[in-house]
């Protein structure tokens, strides 16, 4: 091969693997939209609804009518520490390109040196952080924005910070109402799964429980006008506003906390099957199986002790009858012959006379 051939395509190879390095830099690298930064490769998809929603309620939650979790909750939820050790569950998620501005706006690090910091690194820096009071806990949670939060971090985890605080009122009516805009339930499964009184109402008897008789009869003409008794019929007659405002908080968080089973927000919870251990069952067995022997051991220690306290009772002569019985029952039980003959007697003859 001529030489000016292989250097055309040893050049061409070079430029195509230069390309390929600038495009994956590319897809990674963070953009800004409305000032935020957005990847355009992220862990958890926002166009999928359950992320949708998980964005939603955090940035909700960051609002005066949705803090369910405050901002000090949030450091310790996402990052726990102490004055000796910490725990990263949030910039451990995030690549380099992500959680360097955020640490660098922070002051705390150089923009180059956050890049190449690892995950144990930006652990003890932030850690430091934290303790020497350059950053507070409005601050901590005000650099991790909604977007990068639930962009980054596992919705699971998001969703016990979230679910484990102060959720009543507004915040789980808007949770509801934010499923059911995602289509991430149905009416139907809504009426199954709305429960209250401890479990003693279901459905629409729990939505009755909390309404007035004559928003009871109103409901049921509206139901009799449009003529549909299909569970979007029955919810759309009462309208979904109003069962959020008058069905009680209990039967609300149920179906919610059933919903988060549903969407795969809370993690599958594993049984695991009861075992006996075969040394219990050997065990058990030989203590049936000696069962039997035991029993007629203590049978035969009775029978004796009862049979000592009436011979001492007892005469000599009928003890001693008494006695021999004892022993020819016993022989008998061993089963040994005691109709054998004696041995013949010996004869002796008379001595012969010396002669």
């Amino acid at each position: 091969m001529c030489a000016h051939v292989r250097t055309f395509r040893q050049g061409r190879l070079s430029d195509v693997l230069a390309c390929e390095q600038r495009m994956l830099f590319a897809l990674r690298r963070p953009t800004r939209v409305g000032g935020e930064h957005v990847s355009q490769v992220t862990k958890n998809n926002r166009q999928d609804p359950v992320t949708k929603f998980c964005l939603t309620m955090e940035e909700f939650r960051r609002t005066d009518p949705g803090r369910v979790r405050s901002p000090q909750e949030f450091v310790t939820h996402f990052f726990p520490h102490d004055q000796t050790n910490a725990t990263d569950r949030v910039f451990l998620h995030m690549p380099r390109e992500v959680r360097a501005p955020i640490v660098s706006a922070w002051g705390i690090r150089g923009a180059k040196a956050a890049v190449r910091d690892d995950d144990a690194k930006v652990r003890v820096v932030v850690h430091d952080a934290l303790l020497a009071g350059d950053i507070d806990a409005a601050t901590f949670e005000e650099g991790i924005i909604a977007g990068t939060l639930i962009d980054w971090a596992p919705l699971q985890e998001w969703w016990t910070f979230w679910r484990t605080g102060r959720v009543s009122g507004a915040p789980v009516q808007k949770a509801l109402r934010t499923a059911r805009e995602l289509n991430l339930f149905d009416d139907r499964w809504f009426l199954q799964n709305l429960e209250g009184r401890g479990g003693r109402l279901k459905g629409t008897d729990t939505i009755c429980d909390t309404l007035s008789k004559d928003q009871i009869v109103a409901w049921v003409r509206g139901i009799h006008a449009s003529g549909d008794g299909s569970p979007m019929g029955i919810v759309n007659a009462l309208g979904w506003d109003t069962i959020l405002a008058k069905v009680s908080e209990e039967a609300l968080l149920f179906a919610l906390d059933a919903f988060a089973k549903k969407v795969g927000l809370v993690a599958p919870t594993v049984t695991a099957p009861a075992t006996v251990s075969a040394t219990a069952t050997s065990a058990t067995a030989a203590t049936s199986a000696t069962a039997p022997t035991a029993t007629s051991a203590t049978s035969a220690t009775s029978a004796t002790s009862a049979t000592a306290t009436s011979i001492a009772t007892m005469s000599a002569e009928a003890a001693l009858e008494e006695l021999g019985s004892i022993d020819i029952a016993i022989v008998e039980d061993r089963n040994i012959k005691t109709d054998v003959p004696p041995p013949p007697e010996e004869k002796w003859s008379d001595p012969v006379p010396p002669s």
